[in-house]
């Protein structure tokens, strides 16, 4: 049963479409390598508390026996998508893999980025995809969090608010603010930087990034999510160099 309107739990859930779901649903892409204990907590806490029609693409890079046997399991007793990413680590190429798949279904008109370090809450979805629709000109939203950027933590208590940008963790956008940008720049290699490049080539291309208060999702401080700091400051050298200068699509 894909409608979740007839549940009488709550908080009430919807399924997962496998393919052709129906129009206005939501592609939400997970990336990721091994550390199955974060990951499966992300993963049952999406399908536990999505109330809202969606796809779910998983993109595998080039993890070890113990998760791709994980996730032959998931694939079949799960309406979910398993896509192979077979090259080092890249968050931007893996986010490509897993929007440019799911956004080949014209019903699906919102992405939604989850690194495997998160756990949403109920509504998490049905409020963001509110807020993306609410104004035209918003074409990127991202939540509060425990542990983020300072403009994404607790304590603020607008409904929502402007930002520069908002982190990987969680950002959903509309599927026209992918497009008009071409998708996360994949010249950011591992992971650091390629979420604010987005949301500062969106804001060029006339996109509005907001912050909504009213969704939480928390996130580990510490997940095995390693991030190597000699690509950490070369992606922050590429993304403060075109800060200033023209920045290719």
């Amino acid at each position: 049963m894909n409608d979740f309107r007839r549940q009488t739990e709550w908080p009430p859930s919807a399924k997962p479409f496998l393919s052709n779901p129906p129009d206005g649903s939501v592609g939400i892409a997970i990336p990721m390598r091994d550390n199955l204990k974060f990951f499966k907590l992300t993963f049952h806490s999406v399908l536990d508390f999505t109330d809202h029609k969606f796809m779910m693409a998983i993109v595998d890079n080039m993890s070890g026996a113990k998760t791709a046997t994980y996730l032959d399991s998931l694939r079949r007793n799960h309406s979910v998508n398993v896509l192979k990413y077979q090259k080092d680590h890249c968050l931007a190429a893996e986010a490509n893999l897993a929007f440019r798949f799911m956004f080949s279904f014209a019903n699906v008109k919102y992405g939604i980025l989850l690194t495997p370090d998160v756990v949403v809450e109920p509504n998490w979805i049905s409020r963001l995809t509110k807020t993306l629709s609410a104004d035209p000109k918003t074409g990127i939203v991202g939540p509060m969090t425990s542990h983020g950027p300072t403009a994404q933590r607790m304590g603020r208590e607008d409904t929502t608010y402007p930002a520069m940008s908002v982190a990987s963790f969680c950002m959903a956008f509309r599927r026209e603010t992918f497009e008009s940008i071409n998708g996360f720049d994949e010249s950011f290699q591992g992971h650091g930087f390629e979420d604010q490049d987005f949301c500062q080539r969106a804001e060029k291309a006339g996109w509005l990034t907001v912050i909504d208060a009213s969704v939480f999702v928390h996130r580990f401080a510490r997940s095995g999510m390693r991030v190597d700091q000699a690509t950490l400051a070369k992606n922050e050298a590429i993304f403060k160099a075109r800060l200033n200068g023209p920045v290719a699509a």
